[in-house]
């Protein structure tokens, strides 16, 4: 048994140009180009990979494939596929993702904020938000999220007023316990000055 443990051990592996060796060289030269064949595969993979990979591509391809989806479902269930196949596009394309998907459902679909709650309005707001924090601008992709939000009209139609309110609060940064902490100090300054 051989003794692994001391410095400077190298396990014996075949690589470049000893698999030649190995299977003859001279008499078999198909193992030469075998040889670099394996010692370039690392480069060719990762050039082959960047060369077939079209992102925009695939992200026009989810959607052409998802937009006959959308025809026949609610409002709720149409936002919510919208959202799931926007997350299957690639960060790479969220240029398209914002115009020809995002954008585009708002503007197919210009009533369905009529249905949908205040809170899934929201969320959609927040998840254009969150690419917009996400990735730089290009392609106007910012433009093209800030056009796809729904508008403090929009969210807050068909809302109870407590809703609104929240809404508008929650849009301006100032939370619900501030505004009852306001409304309590207002309540104790009227009755210490009567």
């Amino acid at each position: 048994m051989q003794d692994i443990g001391y410095i400077g051990y190298k396990e014996a592996k075949i690589g470049f140009g000893e698999a030649t060796a190995a299977t003859g060289g001279a008499a078999f030269p198909v193992t030469a180009v075998i040889d670099a064949a394996v010692a370039l595969a690392p480069f060719i993979i990762s050039w082959t990979n960047n060369i077939f990979s079209h992102p925009a591509a695939d992200a026009l391809g989810i959607i052409s494939a998802t937009k006959p989806l959308l025809v026949n479902q609610d409002p709720q269930t149409r936002m919510a596929t919208v959202i799931a196949a926007s997350q299957k596009i690639s960060s790479a394309a969220k240029d398209v993702d914002a115009e020809k998907w995002l954008l585009w459902y708002r503007q197919s679909y210009p009533n369905d904020y009529t249905v949908l709650s205040p809170d899934a309005k929201t969320y959609w707001n927040n998840y254009l938000n969150s690419i917009r924090s996400s990735h730089r601008d290009g392609n106007n992709m910012y433009f093209n999220l800030q056009s796809a939000m729904f508008t403090t009209d929009q969210i807050n139609y068909n809302s109870s007023p407590i809703q609104s309110v929240s809404t508008i609060l929650s849009s301006t940064g100032i939370s619900t316990n501030t505004i009852i902490y306001v409304a309590i100090g207002i309540g104790l300054y009227l009755l210490i000055k009567k």
